[in-house]
């Protein structure tokens, strides 16, 4: 699908936010192989870190916080990442985040469910059959008890998530009957969990956490009353299992069609008819990693809903601050996180942050983050790097259409986090080379494609440490001049010899030559999905002089084992049944570049050609392909 407007009117509605980033853990999904990349990157937590310190051998001594500057004392994790982690492995995971103030883990949630009943576990649960739906799935059961085992030994407190529910996104808070049922199945979850693991988890057991998250633009009292309805559901039933075991929330802010004040009585309102407990957390995330709030207006919310919490006794209201940028799927440099936790730190008690485990831990292999943010936790200062300007060459296609800018940069102290490329004074692309951590010299390469008419480019491209600060760049002017063509598979029909994956697929009929681009996202319908060799067969209508190139639109950079493809063959015919080979190109193999981007492959005809159909054959030998477009380049006459 498209990047869609948050809808105004909608009241308490879940907007993909923080969970939007993980894919959905299915077998039919494309791969996350960060936990594949992530035991070389484990093994390079800290250069100091000996085995002492690892906690390995002596209990940990209690946290004593920096009272002076924010620091984080907790961590959101979502269990489809980790629900193969063993104790041990889920030991040193919640020790690396002990050792820079992270006591506190939330697991997003323990089940997942639809209205035909539960659909995964993540505990040793006890669901009757008529609970489960046909997809009931268990292969993750022994997470929780893994993680409350490895909790309790270093000293970790977990809030535990119920029920999560994708039909969340659409009911929200507009059908009671189903928000009733929603509480049922938590507090039945949360019985199970604590009559399973209190008794011998105690400590690490600690709290609970109200899955369905809210959102801040309520328009109508019913809809207000049904959010606290809801929220009442889990309250109650929470209270008879255990009263003392406090539950966090976690509504995300917008600054789409409403202002800091309205938020902040619409909360009031919503806490005037809700039952907290005294101990329960209001801990409301920024939204500035989701992109639904700049930086600049976040202070205005934090001020305005700590006034709706403060009328409500014993709640508290801690910030949820977010660590990433969903317009990349990446890390957000550390400047930037640091900025949200001092706005938030005037009007909050406590920082988490969704999500350290996912987006700063070695485990991810996002060891050069854990490291200049434990400098920061140990200083209240962030690391100060120098660095190099990066050697940088380019190649240019054929027909002048695109330039690949190719080079290396030297990282002797293991601070290069990425490479910022800008053509024209404008920001072109960011290279995550997080993954490359410990590599003393890093490579890289990016091809643009954007090169429509002729002319100069200048680009300068320039190293950036895991803080966010710039290094010197390199300069290069490129001059290119590019054919006069037009697109004429554009609105064409098409076959596919083979036809992508059932989850991944061409919705529309004519999804590759729709003149539609997706979003850097397999999550984009725009995208179709391949595992193996895709082939299309374009008819162009009419013969067609003068055809020139061909180029497919792909997805690359390794991120869920999705890369570009390495190999394009094109094939032309006036009759769609003979076809002759008239071009065929092989592409360095794509790499793992921690996030997803979008790849133009192009393939010159070494001469022109004139034909009515065109044959794509596409293939790779790195798993997934993700393709949303084809173009057909000819002359223009």
């Amino acid at each position: 699908m498209k990047k869609r407007l948050i809808p105004l009117l909608l009241i308490l509605t879940l907007l993909l936010g923080a969970c939007a980033t993980a894919p959905v853990d299915t077998s039919s999904e494309p791969a996350d192989t960060s936990s594949e990349v992530s035991a070389e990157a484990s093994t390079e937590v800290s250069d100091e870190t000996s085995s002492e310190e690892s906690g390995e051998d002596m209990p940990n001594q209690p946290i004593v916080r920096p009272t002076d500057y924010p620091t984080l004392c907790g961590n959101f994790m979502q269990p489809g990442a980790f629900k193969n982690y063993s104790a041990q492995q889920m030991k040193s995971h919640l020790q690396t985040m002990y050792d820079v103030g992270i006591d506190i883990l939330i697991l997003q949630w323990s089940f997942e469910n639809t209205s035909d009943g539960v659909t995964s576990v993540y505990y040793d649960a006890s669901f009757e059959s008529a609970d489960k739906s046909s997809l009931y799935n268990e292969s993750g059961k022994n997470l929780l008890g893994n993680i409350l085992k490895a909790a309790e030994e270093v000293g970790v407190k977990v809030f535990v998530g119920l029920n999560n529910n994708d039909e969340w996104w659409e009911k929200a808070v507009s059908d009671r009957s189903w928000l009733a049922d929603q509480a049922d199945l938590g507090i039945k979850g949360a019985k199970q969990i604590y009559d399973t693991y209190k008794e011998q988890y105690p400590n690490a057991l600690y709290g609970w956490y109200f899955v369905f998250e809210m959102y801040n633009t309520a328009t109508t009292q019913t809809m207000m009353e049904n959010a606290a309805f809801l929220l009442n559901g889990f309250c109650d039933g929470l209270t008879e299992i255990d009263g003392e075991m406090p539950m966090m929330l976690s509504p995300f802010l917008s600054a789409y069609g409403t202002e800091p004040e309205v938020t902040g009585q619409q909360w009031k309102e919503i806490f005037a008819m809700t039952r907290f407990r005294d101990g329960d957390i209001f801990c409301c995330q920024d939204s500035v990693g989701a992109g639904y709030i700049s930086i600049d207006q976040l202070e205005g919310y934090y001020r305005e809903i700590k006034k709706a919490v403060d009328t409500k006794e014993g709640l508290h209201f801690w910030a949820n601050n977010e660590d990433f940028d969903l317009s990349n799927s990446s890390t957000a440099p550390l400047n930037r996180f640091l900025k949200q936790l001092q706005i938030s730190s005037s009007y909050v008690e406590a920082h988490v942050t969704f999500a350290y485990s996912h987006y700063q831990h070695p485990d991810m292999g996002k060891t050069g983050y854990h490291n200049a943010y434990k400098t920061y936790y140990e200083t209240g200062k962030l690391p100060e790097n120098t660095l190099t300007a990066p050697e940088v060459s380019f190649d240019m296609e054929e027909d002048g259409s695109a330039v690949t800018l190719s080079g290396s940069i030297q990282n002797p102290d293991k601070t290069v986090a990425g490479i910022r490329i800008l053509k024209n004074g404008e920001e072109l692309q960011v290279i995550d080379l997080t993954r490359e951590y410990g590599k003393s010299s890093i490579s890289f390469s990016f091809t643009d494609h954007d090169n429509a008419g002729s002319g100069t480019a200048e680009y300068e491209i320039c190293g950036i440490d895991y803080c966010g600060s710039d290094g010197p760049a390199a300069k290069l002017t490129v001059s290119f001049v590019t054919r006069n063509g037009v697109n004429v598979a554009e609105g064409k029909s098409y076959t596919m010899l083979k036809q992508p994956e059932a989850n991944y697929p061409d919705e529309v009929g004519n999804a590759f030559t729709d003149g539609k681009l997706g979003e850097p996202t397999y999550g984009d319908k725009a995208w179709s999905g391949f595992l193996g060799r895709p082939e299309f067969v374009i008819d162009l209508g009419e013969k067609v002089d003068g055809i020139y190139s061909v180029r497919v639109n792909t997805l690359g950079g390794g991120n869920a084992a999705i890369y570009a493809p390495n190999q394009i063959t094109i094939y032309v015919s006036d009759d769609g049944e003979n076809f002759t080979q008239v071009a065929s190109k092989t592409f360095a193999a794509d790499v793992n570049s921690g996030s997803l981007n979008v790849v133009v492959r192009s393939v010159t005809l070494p001469q022109d050609a004139s034909a009515r159909y065109v044959k794509i054959a596409v293939a790779t030998n790195q798993s997934w392909i993700f393709i949303d477009e084809i173009s057909v380049m000819a002359e223009q006459s």
